[in-house]
């Protein structure tokens, strides 16, 4: 999950059907490439220091290319345009940004390097959300940096994890290469040239070009007006982080997320590509994270209406325990991570129903 990488095994990655492909500058980088269909490949990066199995979509038209999404760390993306180059000569015209967190968009002075004459597609708010914040990353990101140096330390001077087990030196070892991930993405990212999209929309955007039809859609998924990629031809959605895996990420109201996933199924998609894990061959996860974004919803609705007051009370009296064994499948570390997350999202969602009023 997005920087608590260093404090627990990282979640399986699910190895795609080609073999990993070597990150430039950044050997320690595992990216797998996968076809999902003629000329339209899968680029998951398995972890990079901010977050796991992260996707950049590439779609190959007549005449030119398509980006979705162009990751944490601009040598990821390099890495991503020479692996196109291998595969077409063709040049990327366009780049879509799902949002404006920084591992969906860090890429794009890349791409634009590379073709003077891109255009950057992304909603006319998820503009304005990345003029805003992106001064942020260089004084958030190396803070963060400092805690998780400090805690390191204290794990290693211990020999202890937070949770009191041991650490073993195959775990040292996995925690230091961790760390050192974080580092390398913290220095990337404090240098990164940003690079705003130039042709945006509000609702809807239609695009017939090159052979193919696509439909950009602005939905609510773990940011507010978040585009989607569908497909209608290919029957393929891209979603951005409007569905991510093995855990489902949520910033904005859950009731306007959960609507947004109701209304994605309701589409003839027969491949699934979310902005973190897999891409699926069916709907079952993204329904899945529906379902439990509409349970979180009822679960604490349901405590405030009998009487429960501060969000303490409100946690004692939900109880997720079947989601959490539905998404974990077994997995010990998603299973151990499912209370905090619910936690978290129960906190959300008392605030969506309480008018922004928390009491504790």
């Amino acid at each position: 999950m997005k920087l608590t990488i260093w404090l627990a095994t990282a979640a399986a990655f699910l190895a795609t059907a080609s073999a990993p492909l070597p990150a430039a500058a950044m050997a320690s980088v595992e990216i797998k490439r996968t076809e999902l269909a003629p000329g339209i490949y899968q680029f998951t990066v398995a972890i990079d220091g901010y977050v796991e199995q992260l996707n950049s979509i590439a779609v190959v038209n007549d005449s030119d290319v398509l980006v979705f999404d162009t990751t944490t760390r601009p040598s990821t993306a390099r890495t991503i345009l020479a692996e196109l180059r291998k595969i077409t000569a063709k040049p990327v015209r366009y780049v879509v940004n799902s949002h404006w967190h920084p591992d969906h968009w860090s890429g794009n002075q890349v791409f634009a390097e590379a073709s003077p004459g891109l255009e950057i597609i992304a909603t006319e708010k998820e503009r304005d959300f990345m003029l805003n914040m992106s001064a942020m990353w260089p004084v958030l990101l190396p803070k963060s940096l400092e805690g998780q140096e400090k805690s390191v330390a204290e794990q290693f001077a211990s020999s202890k994890r937070p949770d009191g087990s041991p650490l073993t030196p195959q775990l040292k070892q996995q925690i230091e290469g961790e760390l050192q991930q974080i580092r390398d993405m913290v220095a990337e990212q404090r240098n990164v040239r940003r690079t705003y999209p130039t042709l945006t929309y509000t609702d809807r955007l239609i695009m017939r070009h090159g052979g193919r039809e696509f439909h950009f859609i602005s939905v609510t998924g773990d940011a507010a007006a978040t585009t989607v990629l569908y497909l209608p031809r290919e029957r393929i959605l891209i979603t951005g982080d409007a569905v991510s895996y093995p855990l489902p990420y949520y910033t904005p109201p859950l009731s306007q997320h959960a609507a947004s996933l109701r209304e994605l199924a309701k589409l003839d998609a027969a491949i699934i590509v979310p902005g973190h894990g897999p891409a699926f061959r069916d709907k079952a996860y993204m329904l899945l994270e529906a379902e439990l974004f509409e349970d979180v919803l009822r679960q604490v609705e349901a405590a405030l209406r009998a009487g429960a007051v501060s969000i303490d009370e409100v946690q004692a009296k939900v109880n997720f325990d079947a989601f959490r064994d539905r998404f974990a499948k077994g997995d010990p570390d998603i299973a151990g991570q499912f209370p905090s997350f619910t936690s978290g999202m129960v906190r959300k969602v008392y605030i969506e129903l309480r008018d922004s009023k928390e009491i504790r």
